[in-house]
């Protein structure tokens, strides 16, 4: 064959196995991906204004609204138990007695002396009536006469506080006596606390006086019911600062008529001290630092991403407000803003996460049980 067929041959076959290697690389399933991957699926929504109220955390702690230990007010032995551990009560109930036999006697000499002095004043004035007894005499059957009535009600006293009764309506406590035991005067006998309400307490910086009068709403928050709030109101706020720690005392009501909360407990106190209108707010996941600053993806009508810095206010929540850089009607990528580039067109599944709510600001660290900020 002559050297230049030779040649021509070796260069078909060249670009024969060119042709081969380029149809096969481009149905490569590598190439195929590379292609798809260019477009990304992401989470987005569309920003609304709303109402966003601000609302300060503090620390306090619950207490009944009455608390006492009942005590005995005189000497004696148990008689009779007349309540359970923890049963409620109303005011006045005789929770328990003493025995009584020798104020029962006393109540019976006193009532038989009152009715000898009625009879001798009777007598006195009939005779002093016709001139047959002195002024005197009258006057010293009328001091007899008082003297056994006061008599009289002394012993009843005495009877009275043989029986305990709750001085008010609520729940017992673990009782501290049994039958047959000897006690003494204000001897602790059972704890009785009203719970039907309960106050809760908490103390607040000088800046507090700014947002904290009497009939402010609140909400509290305890750990044992992590996802349950429970509404309260303010009765008191203390006219002065405490010297040592330059923080001010407030008290709020909060209704507790089924029984769930407990005094003594530990509470988050949460206190509206302001609200915006036409506020934005966006999820958490929406924004992106890095070292150019802050933003999100924003995305233009034909799902095309592009970057908007922000600046931001409060965040709570799982929720950012953005003071600046959206407005009302913006779509923003939500999730998966991590594969978004500018100017790339996105696959979009809107997210149903709406954008109101509320922002709390917390106390500072290392505040303790009733502080704030």
């Amino acid at each position: 064959m002559p050297p230049f067929a030779a040649h021509l041959r070796s260069l078909l076959a060249c670009a024969a196995l060119l042709a081969i290697f380029t149809l096969a690389w481009g149905c490569h399933p590598d190439a195929e991906a590379e292609h798809d991957s260019q477009v990304v699926n992401v989470e987005a929504q569309r920003v609304e204004a709303g109402l966003l109220k601000d609302v300060v955390t503090f620390s306090g702690q619950l207490n009944a609204e009455n608390s006492v230990m009942v005590e005995a007010e005189t000497d004696g032995v148990v008689d009779q138990i007349l309540f359970q551990e923890g049963q409620e009560v109303e005011g006045g109930e005789v929770l328990l007695t003493l025995r009584s036999d020798e104020q029962t006697a006393r109540l019976a000499e006193a009532e038989a002396n009152l009715a000898l002095a009625v009879a001798v004043y009777q007598r006195t004035r009939s005779l002093a009536s016709r001139n047959a007894a002195s002024a005197a005499a009258q006057d010293e059957a009328r001091a007899e006469l008082g003297v056994a009535r006061a008599r009289v009600e002394l012993a009843k006293v005495e009877l009275a506080r043989t029986e305990i009764r709750a001085p008010f309506a609520g729940v017992l406590g673990a009782r501290l006596v049994a039958p047959g035991d000897r006690i003494e005067d204000y001897k602790p006998l059972v704890s009785l606390d009203a719970v039907d309400r309960l106050q809760v307490i908490f103390a607040i910086s000088e800046i507090g006086i700014l947002f904290t009068k009497v009939g402010a709403p609140v909400v509290v928050r305890v750990s044992p019911y992590p996802g349950d709030v429970f509404p309260g109101k303010v009765f008191f706020v203390s006219p002065t600062l405490d010297p040592a720690t330059r923080r001010i005392i407030a008290k709020a009501w909060v209704p507790n008529p089924d029984g769930r909360l407990r005094a003594g407990l530990f509470a988050d106190v949460d206190m509206e001290i302001g609200q915006r209108q036409n506020a934005i707010l966006v999820p958490e996941s929406a924004v992106v630092f890095d070292r150019q600053g802050t933003y999100v993806w924003k995305l233009k009508q034909d799902d095309v991403a592009t970057r908007v810095p922000i600046e931001v206010g409060l965040r709570r929540d799982g929720r950012v407000e953005v003071t600046l850089g959206l407005r009302s009607g913006d779509r923003i990528v939500t999730a998966g803003t991590h594969k978004v580039s500018e100017g790339k067109t996105v696959g979009v599944v809107e997210s149903d996460v709406g954008a109101r709510g509320q922002a709390r600001r917390e106390a500072p660290e290392g505040a303790g049980a009733e502080e704030g900020t």
